[in-house]
């Protein structure tokens, strides 16, 4: 069972891709066609379509989905430490909300960041 505060929290991610969402769409209009995609390591930087700019929220829902699978099931994860019977439940539920946290973090690093220079200006 998962605690109604885990859920609260985890509700959280999906607000900000929501209000990102309808942000996007609102401006989606004034973005130029042709926007630079920034390159990692030894790629440089280049240009593309501004559809790019749904792929950060389509990937942020897949991450989420990933999470809430494994805040589902806690008890498959593979602890690398000895839990005695009467502490599993507490672990669980630490370990529940650093997944909530995490995935606030990665919603808040992959949507409004990613393109901050291309939406918000």
């Amino acid at each position: 069972m998962i605690p109604k505060y885990i859920r609260l929290l985890f509700c959280i991610p999906f607000v900000i891709i929501i209000c990102y969402s309808v942000y996007l769409c609102s401006v989606y209009s004034s973005i130029p066609e042709t926007i630079i995609i920034h390159g990692y390591g030894s790629m440089k930087d280049s240009y593309g379509s501004k559809l790019f700019l749904v792929f950060p929220v389509l990937m942020n829902l897949a991450v989420l989905v990933f999470i809430w699978l494994i805040i589902r099931r806690p008890d498959r994860i593979k602890f690398t430490f000895e839990m005695k019977e009467e502490e599993k439940e507490k672990t669980y539920r630490i370990t529940q909300l650093a997944l909530v946290i995490i995935a606030i973090f990665v919603t808040i690093m992959m949507t409004p960041l990613s393109f901050s220079d291309v939406v918000f200006k």
